[in-house]
């Protein structure tokens, strides 16, 4: 009686072999494209194309020496938006002399309503960070102190039960290469290890901004594995040899 164990993804009939290979190449597709999503998220959140270690500083420390709206026209992703000149100047005088209602209404109101509204209200793209009321703005006039834990415990128990579900479906496949047991136990641990680690510093990043450092490379080797989990069985299954 043939053993568990001892099957291989070589020894799978070709029907089946297609089901197994087209589900690996669909979520590799996806992780693809998760990973621009996140470089247009956040790419921008320091003023500079590309997606850095500045980048992910701002974003999840802050930038405690300013107010958030501040750090987003004055260097960040929204000072592009601010194309007639003295409109940033404007804002930023304003947060500085005390950011009081009749300078909202007289200044800062129109340059708003004609650069930024249209996303930043509640039927907008940026319809989490309204702009349509003083209310709304003395929200961002606070000090930037990066992501707030709420937004990190949404983001966090929902990517870590949907990745994790993920890495069981890719680990299970995995578990049938030809290769030796402790690799392949090295390899399927270690992405639910760095997935747990990559949102652990994101939200110690809050406290401490070079955790980012720990983010940004556990973020790299969670990639690397997502390739590894994908490539060798695709690879045993229909290039290597018997």
């Amino acid at each position: 009686m043939a053993r568990l164990e001892d099957f291989r993804l070589s020894q799978l009939p070709l029907p089946q072999r297609l089901v197994v290979s087209l589900m690996l190449v669909v979520i590799g597709v996806g992780y693809a494209i998760a990973t621009y999503n996140l470089y247009l998220t956040y790419n921008l959140t320091d003023g500079e194309p590309g997606l850095t270690v500045s980048d992910l500083r701002r974003a999840f420390y802050g930038r405690r020496d300013n107010t958030k709206i501040a750090s987003k026209i004055h260097g960040g992703s929204m000072e592009q938006f601010l194309k007639k000149s003295g409109d940033k100047e404007k804002i930023l005088s304003w947060i500085q002399d005390g950011a009081d209602q009749k300078g909202y209404e007289a200044v800062v109101k129109p340059i708003l309503t004609e650069n930024c509204v249209r996303c930043h209200n509640p039927n907008g793209l940026q319809r989490f960070a309204p702009l349509t009321s003083y209310e709304e703005l003395m929200v961002v006039t606070q000090i930037d102190r990066g992501e707030p834990v709420g937004l990190w415990a949404r983001v966090a128990h929902t990517h870590i039960q949907s990745i994790g579900l993920i890495f069981f479906v890719l680990a299970g496949v995995f578990s049938f290469t030809s290769l030796k047991s402790g690799v392949k136990c090295t390899v399927i641990v270690l992405p639910f290890a760095m997935l747990l680690v990559d949102f652990g510093a994101r939200f110690l990043a809050k406290f401490e901004p070079a955790v980012v450092y720990l983010m940004l490379g556990s973020g790299a080797c969670m990639g690397a594995l997502f390739g590894v989990l994908i490539l060798v069985p695709l690879y045993e299954m229909w290039l290597k040899k018997a």
